[in-house]
């Protein structure tokens, strides 16, 4: 069995895969989003939104008709690829914060 649930490629031509391992996170820290894999797809695919959380870390917004609210895919990238880290529902888009570099102090 493989360790991989799917692989699709963001609108930023980034590979992104969902492991089971944060597979099985998000569905016991997030009930709500049991039966929704093919929402945190659409997210990747067709973000409604897309935020800077920090460096390597970005955060996909897919608005939920059925629902009233988003859906948030928390993605961490490296060298063009990436993976889910979480993904839950949400009635707003967060903000867009400046991003901040600690090693550069300028």
């Amino acid at each position: 069995m493989s360790d991989i649930i799917f692989t699709t490629k963001s609108k930023d031509n980034i590979e992104i895969r969902l492991t089971r391992a944060q597979w099985k996170h998000i569905a016991y820290r997030h009930p709500e989003m049991r039966g929704r894999l093919k929402d945190i797809k659409e997210a990747i695919i067709n973000p409604t939104a897309r935020r800077t959380h920090s460096k390597d870390i970005i955060k996909l917004y897919k608005f939920l008709k059925d629902k009233k609210k988003y859906i948030m895919v928390a993605v961490k990238t490296l060298n063009h690829e990436g993976f889910v880290i979480t993904a839950y529902q949400t009635l707003r888009i967060q903000k867009e914060k400046p991003y901040v570099n600690e090693t550069n102090n300028i």
